[in-house]
């Protein structure tokens, strides 16, 4: 008998609440519209999709309740990526892994995020308890992310949307960069955040298709897709209005072989997160 196929995975999404229940910080550089599990749920299981990984927004800082209460009810089909204070203890750690969380994210781009200045006191206790560090850094920090894990006493690492990479001459040196971090190893790469290069959509796979073949052909088992939904980005008028999740998917698809497809959707997010 032919075993089922392992679920697949959207690996960067997140969740929203009403202000009135739950504020985000002042200064916050977006207002989020109220975008729930279930609506989550119900988006990608339109598209096969099956598992999840929750990443905190920005605009709630460290308080993780939100990201929380939609693991628990995600009933293990959703992992979740914290942001945390840089004195969190590995108990605590390990209370957060037993509902679902797998990584602290550092966020040197936008908002309020935390930065890379807490990887190196946090670094031991996230191996410890068996999680990874997530980076949202601008391309020209991808050598410092290098210089941090360069001693391989941390834990694995996992870089948000390319890195900064795209096809095309302009972008080579950020691909070279992107290309260390993987050979170390150590780092994972999503596949993600493909509207932030300001391209029009139907040269998507002009500008993209080279490099996902190229990531799958050199990196097989550290390349994995995500959505990025509720696509943070287009919360801003100004940048237009978001490609709809069905032609995210067909990005990749389309860009890879199946075998390549179904590694980075199905296999490689299950060795990640589970």
């Amino acid at each position: 008998m032919t075993p089922p196929a392992l679920p697949a995975w959207d690996c960067h999404t997140h969740v929203f609440d009403d202000p009135q229940h739950r504020p985000v910080l002042p200064g916050s550089h977006y207002a989020p519209p109220v975008r729930t599990w279930q609506d989550l749920s119900r988006t990608g299981a339109a598209q096969g999709i099956e598992r999840f990984v929750l990443v905190q927004p920005s605009v709630y800082g460290s308080d993780n309740s939100l990201l929380l209460d939609a693991l628990r009810e995600s009933n293990g089909r959703a992992r979740g990526v914290l942001v945390v204070p840089d004195e969190t203890s590995e108990a605590e750690l390990l209370q957060w892994r037993a509902q679902g969380a797998r990584g602290v994210r550092f966020n040197a781009v936008s908002g309020s995020g935390n930065g890379m200045a807490g990887y190196t006191r946090l670094a031991p206790r996230l191996r410890a308890a068996g999680w990874h560090a997530q980076f949202f850094v601008s391309p020209q920090a991808l050598d410092a992310v290098h210089e941090a894990i360069r001693n391989g006493d941390g834990p694995d690492v996992v870089v948000d949307h390319l890195g900064g990479a795209a096809s095309g001459p302009e972008y080579a040196g950020i691909r070279e960069a992107v290309f260390r971090l993987l050979d170390t190893g150590r780092v994972w790469l999503k596949a993600s955040g493909f509207y932030r290069y300001g391209y029009p959509v139907a040269t998507w796979a002009e500008h993209f298709g080279d490099l996902l073949r190229e990531l799958s052909r050199r990196y097989p088992e550290r390349i994995v897709w995500a959505s990025d939904w509720p696509h943070t980005w287009f919360f801003d008028p100004a940048h237009g209005q978001p490609m709809p999740y069905g032609d995210l998917v067909a990005l990749l698809k389309d860009s890879v072989s199946d075998a390549d497809f179904q590694r980075i959707l199905r296999q490689n997010p299950r060795a990640l997160y589970d």
